[in-house]
């Protein structure tokens, strides 16, 4: 063989395994976004797959240890309050976390023990500003030149 065939040949296969590395890669860090009954629905479809869910937190099964930082909870989809997700999550607990709020986690899902292990938490909050009032006297015109309604 060639000097030049065996560059082709050792530049090919130097291609070919960079490709592999990067698909395997992408592969193994892409998240797959679900509810809860699609979790449920899909089973052992989605066993170690990386996963992002949202649901609403069950209210009563919030249990935190602050010493292990660990964090207890189950989440149902809104139109689906049957069916729960039990969650655990290692890490601080947002501010915002508490039960009736929309939480968007990442991590993986057990379905024979029903259990979604967190490595992500997420809470949904909704703008402070949404559906308040102006104060009186306030005035939403575009004000015109020199500055007057």
């Amino acid at each position: 063989m060639k000097k030049s065939q065996k560059f082709a040949v050792a530049g090919v296969v130097i291609f070919l395994t960079i490709g592999v590395l990067i698909f395997t890669a992408f592969k193994e860090s892409s998240v797959y976004y679900m509810t809860v009954p699609e979790l449920k629905s899909k089973g052992g479809g989605v066993v170690g797959q990386g996963l992002r869910a949202s649901g609403q937190v069950k209210d009563g099964t919030i249990n935190y240890d602050s010493e292990k930082l660990i964090l207890d909870f189950e989440v149902f989809e809104t139109g689906a309050p049957d069916e729960v997700v039990h969650v655990t999550y290692k890490g601080i607990r947002p501010d915002a976390f508490k039960a009736d709020v929309q939480v968007i986690l990442e991590g993986k899902y057990n379905p024979q023990e029903n259990l979604f292990k967190a490595t992500t938490l997420l809470v949904k909050c909704p703008s402070r500003y949404e559906g308040k009032t102006p104060p009186p006297g306030y005035n939403h015109e575009k004000p015109t030149e020199g500055g007057k309604v």
